[in-house]
């Protein structure tokens, strides 16, 4: 059994942060544990990265 790895993603709503979103998002060992951004606080990803909807 896999242990997964916790991320955190810190700079959320930036190019370089929702590239990164679209790597792991769907990455077999890798667990999402907060997305961080000073200008989108409060919303979801899917709101700045919309493509990312229904991932």
């Amino acid at each position: 059994m896999t242990n997964k790895i916790n991320v955190g993603i810190i700079g959320g709503a930036g190019y370089t942060g929702g590239e990164l979103l679209r790597i792991l998002i769907n990455h077999p060992f890798v667990n999402i544990a907060f997305v961080y951004s000073k200008s989108q606080a409060g919303k979801p990803v899917w709101s700045t990265h919309t493509d990312l909807l229904g991932d």
